[in-house]
């Protein structure tokens, strides 16, 4: 009997039919049995074809989250094109699983191609963020950091090695602080932004006046990424210039800092977040804002909770 998987896999075969986004769902959660049926049929698509169908999967995942295309992109990975090997390394964002790490460090050392080498740098940093809260053996975390860190001895691009500095600000390697200095006095924008992409992933308040001394750079991309940093770090400090950074010239800056208000918290930024959703006219900086002091109550209500000592004899 034919079923939908059939008839969808019929159509994708068929290089003179558009590929039909309605039907994609049928290589949602597909079994060994099914991945069997799609492989041949991935393996004889034409090119682009291939890198519009993977490009499809990943919006179409994007926008509906109870699908599930990772066998696809796993199949994706070895494809003989490097677009498609990127594209798929980047659908698979949210999967944490550890056996996708032996093929990241495989493509970061040795893929020819410097975009999917970038992307697997960057896919990298979630599973060095699960090794540095213990969530995968350290083993493994020791050949991630020893693969990101030979980026930066190398000849690489620098795209790819901005992308494994960024990933290696979840690792407490001794040797990080030191490549992230050198990033940060660079005088290069990019790496300047790298630098504090890590900073923000450090966890490490310590690096709150080198944070802060960005919020007025003249650089937009800098400036949202302290933004970021002060948000991520909870630098309290940082609050004032990230009221008069609500008036930036560059939008994705506003936005920022209406977001790391809400991660901050305190009576200033509620009353600020508060007039901001009173006056805006922007429905989605009103939802943005709107959701920053949904943040801020959680936030304070937590800080709260922590000053309050349950150990003492009024606290039934």
């Amino acid at each position: 009997m034919s079923t939908a998987l059939d008839a969808t896999l019929k159509i994708l075969s068929d290089a003179d039919q558009e590929i039909p986004v309605d039907r994609l769902a049928d290589l949602s959660d597909l079994d060994t049995e099914q991945i069997g049926q799609f492989s041949p049929i991935w393996e004889g698509l034409p090119l682009e074809r291939r890198r519009t169908l993977i490009r499809l999967l990943g919006e179409e995942a994007y926008a509906h989250v109870e699908l599930d295309f990772e066998r696809v992109y796993r199949l994706s990975l070895d494809d003989q094109d490097p677009d498609v090997r990127q594209l798929a390394i980047d659908n698979l964002w949210e999967c944490e699983d550890p056996s996708l790490i032996a093929p990241f460090v495989r493509a970061l050392a040795s893929d020819v191609a410097s975009n999917v080498r970038r992307s697997a740098a960057a896919a990298l940093g979630r599973y060095v963020f699960l090794g540095a809260v213990e969530q995968i053996r350290p083993e493994l975390l020791r050949d991630m950091e020893e693969a990101l860190l030979a980026v930066d001895s190398s000849d690489e691009t620098l795209e790819v090695r901005r992308a494994a500095l960024e990933s290696m600000g979840y690792s407490s390697r001794p040797e990080i602080p030191d490549l992230i200095t050198q990033a940060y006095q660079s005088g290069s924008e990019p790496f300047v932004v790298s630098a504090l992409v890590a900073i923000a992933r450090s966890a490490n308040d310590e690096w709150g006046p080198q944070v802060q001394a960005q919020l007025n750079s003249p650089s937009p991309a800098i400036r949202l990424a302290a933004v970021r940093a002060a948000g991520e770090l909870e630098l309290i400090e940082t609050v004032p210039d990230l009221v008069e950074l609500l008036e930036d010239a560059s939008e994705d800056v506003r936005r920022a800092a209406i977001w790391s208000l809400g991660q901050l918290g305190g009576d200033v930024a509620k009353q600020v977040l508060g007039d901001l959703l009173d006056s805006t006219e922007d429905s989605e900086e009103f939802q943005l804002a709107q959701d920053a002091i949904d943040n801020l109550a959680f936030v304070d209500g937590s800080r709260d909770l922590f000053m309050f000592n349950l150990d003492t004899p009024d606290a039934d």
